[in-house]
């Protein structure tokens, strides 16, 4: 197995890794995955595990060290404090893992020979006040809330690494990405959840925008980003996502009609920070450097999340 078919992922544990591992195991790659969750717990990898191209290293990415990333020429960084509701309510807690977290990896990353891409999942967060519309990859980052503020940060390390060392970089954004298995405290889960229950769906704000990408999509991004040639995609961003700006009002009301109860919609007051923001992201870099094209528009993917959600019942 070459250094061009071994790919380290980090936080593989999670909804991304897991799906991301999967699809690349299912193309012949061997992957090494990297998370702080027991094997034992590791329920989203309950095949992979097993599977002889597929390792699994139970360690903090904050102690990753360069042997670990030798012999892989990809290194996707998943491995985060991903969930915003808890950065308001930890976010001393938050930026040390995201930022902590990256910096032991880019330290790591620029000691080893091996490495020509290190791909970065970055958020859609790290724009809370769009200058203009569409949204590109040009953008200034504005964080507006504790958990854009540390994914921001993070990919400014990035940047100042690449520049100082000449490490690999490639960023990938996205806005928020559902699917089964996704992480349960993301409201589309919660109103799904809600609705299914005829429990009323809660609404912080209502006209701030989100841009809904399925889980498929986004791993055929990454994947693409993977497989394209380092000198077309190395030092760049790219926006990966349905390309479709919804209020949250209209999503909440897609959750009802994906379900198909009409539970009342409750609105309380914004999150901080979060009055105006906006995610009119651009997709047309990644689909003309990458060749990627969305295929599941954000009504369909709540539908596919809901056929999912009802089998938790």
């Amino acid at each position: 197995m070459t250094a061009e078919q071994r790919v380290l992922i980090t936080g593989v544990a999670g909804f991304g890794g897991s799906n991301l591992a999967r699809a690349l195991l299912n193309l012949g790659y061997s992957v090494t995955g990297l998370d702080i969750t027991p094997p034992g717990h590791a329920n989203l990898l309950s095949n992979e595990l097993s599977m002889p191209k597929f390792r699994y290293v139970w360690k903090s990415v904050q102690d990753i060290q360069p042997g670990d990333l030798e012999g892989h020429s990809t290194i996707v960084h998943l491995a985060a404090q991903a969930d915003a509701p808890l950065a308001f309510e930890s976010p001393r807690y938050t930026v040390l893992q995201n930022i902590e977290g990256m910096i032991a990896l880019l330290e790591a990353v620029r000691r080893t020979e091996s490495v020509s891409k290190f791909m970065f999942a970055g958020s859609g967060n790290e724009i809370g006040r769009a200058a203009y519309l569409p949204i590109d990859e040009a953008h200034p980052l504005t964080p507006h809330n504790p958990y854009a503020f540390s994914k921001a940060a993070a990919e400014m390390a990035l940047e100042t690494w690449r520049l100082a060392y000449g490490v690999p970089s490639i960023v990938v954004r996205t806005g928020v990405v559902i699917g089964p298995n996704m992480r349960r405290e993301v409201f589309i889960f919660k109103w799904l959840w809600n609705v299914l229950h005829g429990k009323s769906l809660v609404v912080e704000g209502g006209r701030q925008t989100r841009d809904l990408a399925f889980i498929d999509d986004v791993v055929r991004a990454w994947i693409l980003a993977i497989q394209a040639p380092p000198e077309e995609v190395v030092g760049q961003k790219f926006f990966v996502g349905s390309g479709q700006e919804y209020s949250i009002d209209d999503l909440a009301r897609m959750c009802r009609d994906a379900i198909g109860a009409n539970v009342p919609i409750e609105h309380v007051g914004y999150r901080p920070g979060e009055e105006g923001h906006r995610e009119a992201f651009s997709v047309e870099k990644a689909r003309r450097v990458l060749g990627y094209a969305p295929q599941v528009s954000p009504r369909e993917a709540i539908k596919k999340t809901a056929e999912w959600v009802r089998t938790l019942l």
